[in-house]
């Protein structure tokens, strides 16, 4: 199904939970280790990862600071291109 321009946002924040996931999955760390490096707890990181399943929950606007982003570049050592493309969404 094509994406709708109306839900840009939202689109974009789920992406961003998977590119999350997905540096996680490639870095072999798990959700205890991003909490550790954000300062939060593995219940609070499950949740910002969250992605619903069906159409009648909202997705988490926003999960992650720009601090935050920040962080999570410097720990999955981003490049400059790609930390450019996360920090304006």
């Amino acid at each position: 199904m094509p994406r709708v321009s109306a839900k840009r946002k939202e689109y974009k924040v789920k992406d961003l939970k998977g590119w999350v996931v997905m540096q996680m999955k490639l870095h072999g760390m798990n959700q205890a280790d991003v909490a550790k490096a954000l300062g939060r707890s593995q219940p609070q990181i499950s949740y910002m990862l969250k992605i619903p399943k069906n159409g009648r929950e909202k997705i988490t606007a926003d999960p992650f600071s720009y601090g935050d982003l920040l962080t999570l570049c410097e720990l999955f050592d981003v490049s400059g291109e790609e930390k450019q493309r996360l920090l304006t969404i």
